[in-house]
């Protein structure tokens, strides 16, 4: 089977357009019809605790429709960290605008202090340099954000409802210790030639209440359970 990542395996890949339905993993060729087309993509996580199935909507206007389901999953499961999608643009597309809370980093559980509004920011003043490098940059109840160059030309992402989303000049393993808990600083993080984008539905709060080993208040947290999310994204011409 061909890797998605280093840590999930993809099963089935279908296209579909009006008429038809293609198996792009056995396909040799592909044709299409009409003006959409849409494509199905089934992940396995290790040792089958999940799957993860993608539903991407294409349409001759360039929107894409993306769902994102988590299913079948295994029992006694921990919590998620977070629930969401992640991926890679153009490094010109470093300009951000978003409405949702700001204009400083916050999470479910800790967001009442920036407010919801309109901010504007590029993508290297949204990072967070914690001195142990770690998740940042973080901005939730987010109705829409955009990602442009310096012409306005770029993408915007909105959801049916609030997103949570962050953007970095880095892979989101640059800012993770890694199981062996490497003893890391800023001057280890790398700026790197993209713009790398999370768009969530749910992330984990940030807990540390009493202590710093205090977990997020049960509300903060998410459960592992069958759940879905889409969200669309438009060019920006």
């Amino acid at each position: 089977m061909e890797k998605a990542t280093e840590n999930q395996e993809l099963t089935s890949m279908l296209l579909k357009d009006e008429k038809s339905t293609l198996d792009l993993l056995s396909a040799d060729k592909i044709s299409f019809n009409g003006n959409t087309v849409h494509l199905k993509m089934t992940y396995k996580l290790p040792e089958d605790i999940a799957a993860i199935k993608m539903e991407y909507v294409i349409d001759a206007f360039g929107q894409i429709t993306i769902k994102s389901a988590i299913q079948n999953l295994k029992k006694a499961l921990p919590n998620l960290p977070r629930f969401g999608t992640n991926f890679i643009v153009n490094k010109d597309l470093n300009q951000v605008n978003w409405y949702g809370r700001g204009p400083l980093e916050n999470y479910q559980d800790r967001k009442t202090s920036q407010f919801v509004g309109n901010y504007k920011s590029s993508v290297s003043e949204l990072y967070f340099p914690y001195i142990r490098p770690q998740e940042n940059g973080y901005r939730t109840d987010v109705r829409w954000v955009t990602f442009t160059n310096n012409l306005g030309q770029g993408i915007k992402v909105l959801g049916p409802e609030n997103i949570g989303f962050s953007a970095h000049h880095q892979y989101n393993s640059d800012f993770d210790a890694g199981e062996t808990k490497q003893q890391r600083h800023t001057i280890d993080i790398k700026k790197r030639d993209f713009v790398n984008i999370n768009i969530d539905n749910d992330q984990m709060g940030v807990g540390g209440d009493t202590s710093w080993w205090t977990r997020p208040l049960e509300q903060y947290q998410i459960k592992a359970k069958n759940q879905s999310f889409s969200y669309i994204i438009i060019p920006i011409q």
